[in-house]
């Protein structure tokens, strides 16, 4: 994992996933697995543990996430690990998103549909008075090593605790358009967008491959289709700027 026990050592992490509704059973079992392997390599490593399962049920997702950081502070936490119920997880996510040593450290997944889509965003190049927190896609991506994104979503993502004293309150909130407008934004553009005001990084491991769940599994094969069809570009960004990560 090239994480050195003196880097990490007295890591606690929380296990996050606000949920509304019914949990498929490979996203349970996966999200079991990547939670007991985390568990072992803290405890064989002793460099830390996960001492907070936060799953909550049928609470409005802004307000989940915002309770979740307040009840992660007060447990005094070094991580929250961040994940959402359709999401199918590699049991080796969190101690490979740690090992980045970055503020924020996320997977990647693919939307829903099946069109190979990567969950990821830059900034608009110009950002709109009505709506700032406007983000472009990012079609096609480096896979040669991790790289910095604007909002990589929140279905796979390691944030430290740091970067809640760094982004004001409220951490998360939503907004559907208005009659005529686009002036409406998800959470995660929300979070992201106060992220980047604040001058923290968000950083992207693309090894860390997760899959969706919806009516089908969609993920990696359907990005890597994509590609071969000749469907990669869309008018997005191209997010072909890896970079080493310090050592």
């Amino acid at each position: 994992m090239n994480l050195k026990a003196d880097e990490a050592q007295g890591v606690r992490v929380a296990w996050a996933m606000p949920n509304y509704g019914p949990i498929f059973s490979p996203v349970y079992a996966s999200h079991l697995a990547a939670i007991a392997y985390a568990s072992r390599f803290f405890t064989n490593e002793q460099i830390g543990d996960m001492p907070m399962l936060a799953c909550t049920d049928r609470m409005y997702i802004t307000s989940a996430c915002n309770t979740i950081v307040k009840e992660a502070k007060e447990n005094n936490l070094t991580h929250i690990f961040w994940t959402e119920s359709d999401m199918i997880l590699p049991k080796d996510a969190v101690p490979k998103l740690l090992a980045l040593k970055k503020p924020i450290a996320s997977g990647i997944y693919f939307l829903r549909g099946g069109t190979g889509q990567p969950c990821l965003y830059k900034r608009t190049p110009l950002e709109m008075k009505e709506n700032p927190y406007l983000h472009t896609p990012i079609t096609m991506y480096d896979e040669r090593g991790p790289f910095r994104v604007d909002c990589p979503g929140m279905g796979c993502v390691l944030i430290e605790m740091g970067v809640f004293d760094k982004v004001p309150e409220p951490w998360f909130d939503l907004k559907s358009n208005d009659i005529g407008k686009t002036n409406g934004y998800g959470q995660d553009l929300y979070f992201y967008t106060k992220v980047r005001w604040a001058g923290i990084e968000v950083w992207v491991d693309p090894s860390v491959i997760c899959d969706q769940i919806d009516t089908q599994v969609v993920g990696y094969k359907d990005y890597r289709r994509r590609l071969a069809e000749g469907k990669g570009f869309g008018g997005g960004f191209i997010g072909l700027d890896a970079h080493v990560v310090d050592k």
